[in-house]
């Protein structure tokens, strides 16, 4: 087969979802672990330092993702396209980081995935908790990459007043009162906001975008957050 570069990396880019090298290597006879080895490194040389896309390699499984250092402006500019999906996505992931940290991102997305093996990427949701204040950087997982690993803050523990994360209430009780608090008729979680600043006109689509209650622990914030 000619261009097999070329076909691999079509392939992690049309799954969508993490693909493992096993599997490229049993579609592809020509490939043998060397050679996809090598493939991966090429691959990774070209999406690599301001590349907008970079190549994942982990757990022996292959994903193309969206560059860290652009998450911020990746999400100012998809905030209106996200924000009515916020509220479940954004509470889930903040829940998940409580339980289990310290967690990357990865675990996150893996945690949160769906029995075919689907993953949902938690890029967005992760920028605007940090933006929050909510979850911050705790460390590095001593694993190939050295990827962040996320854990909440004093913040967090203040919004719900708690004295340790150890008080804690059982995780099923808090995912049942944020199904409660997150009715399907809620769209955000947020009064509608705008990217643009201050005073700036804000356009048509903003006013048809009806405000909700804000939840308790979040009252009298003045920040953005994202999926």
């Amino acid at each position: 087969m000619e261009n097999i570069k070329n076909v691999v990396e079509a392939l992690v880019f049309s799954s969508g979802v993490p693909l493992a090298k096993k599997e490229i290597i049993d579609k592809i006879p020509e490939l043998t672990t060397r050679k996809l080895d090598n493939i991966v490194a090429e691959l990774q040389k070209e999406y690599s330092g301001t590349s907008g896309i970079l190549l994942l390699d982990f757990n022996g499984k292959l994903q193309f993702s969206s560059n860290p250092r652009y998450g911020e402006i990746l999400a100012e500019i998809l905030t209106p396209l996200r924000e009515r999906q916020l509220s479940k996505t954004l509470l889930e992931v903040l829940a998940t980081i409580a339980y289990q940290q310290p967690v990357t991102r990865t675990e996150l997305e893996e945690m949160r995935g769906s029995p075919d093996g689907t993953t949902t990427s938690c890029e967005y949701a992760i920028t605007g908790l940090l933006k929050a204040g909510l979850i911050q950087v705790v460390g590095r997982k001593d694993t190939v990459g050295r990827p962040f690993l996320y854990g909440t803050t004093d913040e967090f523990l203040k919004k719900f007043q708690l004295s340790d994360i150890a008080d804690l209430p059982d995780y099923t009780e808090v995912m049942e009162k944020l199904k409660e608090i997150y009715a399907p008729a809620q769209e955000t979680l947020f009064h509608t906001r705008s990217i643009l600043g201050e005073g700036e006109e804000q356009g048509e689509a903003a006013a048809d975008v009806a405000e909700e209650e804000i939840p308790e622990f979040l009252e009298g914030e003045e920040y953005e957050v994202y999926e």
